[in-house]
């Protein structure tokens, strides 16, 4: 009788997708875990919600690196464009809505996106933002493709301050003008 291995099979078969319900009722628990940790020590909490979005940033780009395409990108747009694209879609089931370089800030570019699935049944509580997850994978993808960067989120808000929460604009800022 032969045992089933995880490692016999395809990687390029899709696999059944993860509940959202089930993955938002695990990451609310994971906060509340956080919280329980931390107390109100809000930087801590923020940083170890970054660290774990790394972490599986890093090993899903892998994965869907692997399904989708057999080439790494070597420009920073073209990585920029899969992360749009493939990645996101992946991730979330449907594209980002942009990309846009910052004209002032040559180094920097923004991912939009108007309803963030991570972000539409979690909200920001205090000063805990589950967006700062998101931000943890989109700086493990591009880590992991060799882009050194930085990012963090501001949520839309009109003339008055008035925010549009959760529409979400991701802010990378690339370290090293050369890898542009």
């Amino acid at each position: 009788m032969k045992k089933f291995q995880f490692f016999d099979q395809n990687i390029r078969q899709q696999r059944p997708e993860l509940n959202f319900c089930t993955f938002n009722y695990i990451f609310a628990e994971y906060i509340c875990y956080l919280k329980r940790k931390h107390g109100n020590d809000y930087n801590e909490m923020n940083s170890k919600m970054e660290q774990l979005g790394v972490s599986v940033g890093i090993r899903l780009y892998e994965l869907v690196s692997l399904r989708e395409r057999n080439k790494s990108e070597t420009k920073l747009v073209e990585q920029l464009r899969f992360i749009q694209g493939i990645f996101w879609k992946h991730l979330f089931g449907r594209q980002a809505e942009s990309i846009e370089r910052l004209k002032d800030r040559p180094n920097d570019y923004l991912i939009r996106d108007e309803n963030p699935l991570l972000l539409k049944y979690i909200s920001e509580e205090g000063h805990i933002s589950p967006a700062q997850f998101m931000c943890g994978i989109l700086k493990g993808v591009l880590n992991a493709s060799g882009f050194t960067c930085q990012v963090s989120y501001q949520f839309k808000t009109d003339e008055r301050g008035v925010s549009y929460y959760p529409h979400t604009v991701f802010i990378l800022s690339f370290e090293d003008a050369r890898d542009l």
